[in-house]
């Protein structure tokens, strides 16, 4: 039966005759689309994390504007190489596994405890006692587990802080990097890239990486087509075509995580009303809704 369906990636066209319900979780879940400037950007990563440990190791940040992708790189990233570990006690590591990449969100607060608690948690492992020092501790559990390189999410956070904070955090990424010998890749809007500026030392260590906006080209029309693959619709919805790919690109706001929500709002109808396939008028329904923001919903 699933011949039937040879718009559909051939998983994909197994979901086509289940219940709208399962049908609608799996237009809502994480999909990865190796676009061109994802696919270079995971490249980028693995040169890093294969790059042999050195006195100053290289370190990225990925600058992209909210909404265009920069989470679900550095997501699946870790996916492919962080492997979960199991620990527990305070003073021991029990039946641990290497961990290529522990990655973390850049905490909002101005308590540098949090930074170091974000990673211990990441790494699944318990606090230290209150009488040892929380930076070494991680630093020993870090070097313990092998973890080569560290991802740091939302790096604009330290923009947030007072002006002595954001210098001190910033600091802080450059002595964990000398100190392990640990590569670190951050992502981030151009606040980022602009708080790491006030500091030469620790600017001239990270390596930028822009993230571009979207142009109505022939890329964004892969990307579309591609995307279409993984919708479980019965008929082809031709998403590429001139007129839906015009409208889509104009709500997109030129970020892959806009276009990829209107895609699943506008799919989630169709499904809802019965409808074999995604139109026009769908997809500018769903462009008139709220967007709630980035999230990791999509694609590269």
């Amino acid at each position: 039966m699933s011949e039937r369906y040879p718009h559909l990636q051939p998983d994909v066209r197994l979901l086509v005759d289940r219940s709208r319900q399962e049908r609608i979780e799996f237009v809502q879940s994480d999909q990865w689309i190796g676009y061109p400037a994802a696919t270079a950007a995971m490249d980028r990563l693995e040169s890093i994390l294969h790059h042999a440990r050195a006195r100053r190791m290289e370190n990225c940040l990925l600058i992209g504007d909210s909404n265009n992708g920069k989470s679900t790189i550095l997501e699946t990233f870790a996916a492919r190489h962080g492997d979960p570990v199991r620990l527990r006690e305070p003073n021991g590591l029990t039946g641990h596994r290497p961990l290529s990449v522990v990655l973390i969100e850049m905490p909002k607060e101005a308590n540098e405890a949090l930074f170091w608690e974000a990673i211990l948690e990441r790494m699944r492992c318990a606090p230290p006692r209150r009488s040892e020092n929380l930076m070494r501790y991680t630093c020993a559990i870090l070097d313990q587990l092998e973890v080569r390189m560290l991802m740091i999410d939302e790096l604009h956070n330290i923009t947030r802080l007072p002006p002595r904070a954001q210098r001190d955090r910033l600091l802080l990424l450059k002595s964990l990097s000398n100190r392990l010998r640990l590569p670190i890749v951050a992502a981030g809007t151009r606040d980022a890239e602009a708080a790491l500026k006030t500091d030469e030392q620790t600017a001239n260590r990270f390596e930028p990486f822009v993230l571009p906006r979207w142009r109505l080209n022939q890329e964004f029309r892969s990307f579309v087509a591609s995307y279409e693959r993984l919708l479980p619709m019965p008929e082809a919805s031709n998403l590429a075509d001139k007129e839906p790919l015009t409208a889509l690109f104009n709500v997109s706001e030129g970020t892959v995580g806009r276009v990829v929500r209107v895609i699943q709002r506008a799919t989630e109808a169709a499904i809802e009303a019965g409808k074999p396939r995604v139109d026009l008028a769908l997809i500018e329904a769903a462009s008139r809704l709220p967007y709630g923001g980035e999230r990791r919903r999509a694609a590269g």
